[in-house]
């Protein structure tokens, strides 16, 4: 299984085009939130035109999505005991889309994508569903979530929920966008282990060609980015995969 792994795409159609471009060479494309951008123009139309980028991504695979702050677009509706926002909720009648709340299964992956506008205890019925998903099959289990569990300048209170529902479920891997700095702040990495989870956090260079992205493909992860901003030419990490403890 190969997996794309990118966050705060934030309304900008280059990279949404490349996604598209990328989609065929993946079994799965992730995206942890912030796919619109609260700065620029109505955000119900941003909502619109990215439903189109998103459905336009899920003919060529699969695509996983999670909300995050700057995705409050239109009316929220209740979804098993849980908010949704209605764009969020009309992608995941899509036939290849696993959207805000769900969770589903992509070939031996388990995926659960959990809602930026939801409390801690709403966040809890997408986590228990996981997880009882995840008890069944004995497979590994994905966990998008927008806001990383990790400390980070300017770091409130939202990332102490998600390190304690991270503790709490113990998913394989725990994706999160937010903050665009993580991977270049000394003392953090892209990808961190945190009570035998792999956290996984892209960041984001807003001036970059193509977004910051995490590759998943037969036993190790990649990180790539690209800018002039910080490197002379594109570079490629790659580690080994974190083995949960």
């Amino acid at each position: 299984m190969k997996t794309l792994i990118t966050a705060d795409l934030h309304y900008r159609e280059p990279w949404f085009r490349w996604l598209i471009e990328q989609a065929k060479d993946f079994d799965l494309v992730c995206i942890a939130g912030d796919l619109l951008d609260m700065f620029g123009e109505s955000r119900m139309m941003q909502a619109i035109r990215v439903s189109g980028w998103i459905k336009e991504l899920a003919k060529s695979t699969r695509v996983a999505i999670c909300s995050g702050n700057h995705d409050d677009a239109g009316r929220q509706t209740c979804a098993d005991r849980a908010p949704v926002y209605e764009w969020l909720a009309a992608l995941g009648k899509e036939p290849n889309v696993i959207t805000d709340g769900a969770t589903a299964v992509v070939n031996d992956l388990i995926v659960t994508t959990v809602p930026y506008h939801s409390t801690r205890e709403q966040k809890e019925v997408w986590l228990e569903r996981g997880l009882s998903v995840r008890k069944q099959r004995g497979a590994e289990w994905l966990v998008l979530h927008h806001v990383p569990p990790l400390s980070y300048p300017a770091s409130m209170g939202e990332e102490r929920e998600a390190m304690e529902l991270l503790r709490r479920y113990r998913p394989k891997y725990f994706a999160c966008g937010h903050s665009h700095q993580f991977p270049y702040v000394e003392g953090r990495d892209w990808a961190e282990e945190v009570d035998g989870v792999q956290v996984l956090v892209p960041g984001q260079l807003l001036a970059a060609k193509y977004p910051n992205h995490i590759i998943q493909d037969e036993g190790a992860s990649l990180w790539q980015t690209s800018s002039q901003e910080w490197v002379e030419e594109d570079i490629w990490t790659k580690f080994p995969v974190i083995k949960p403890s």
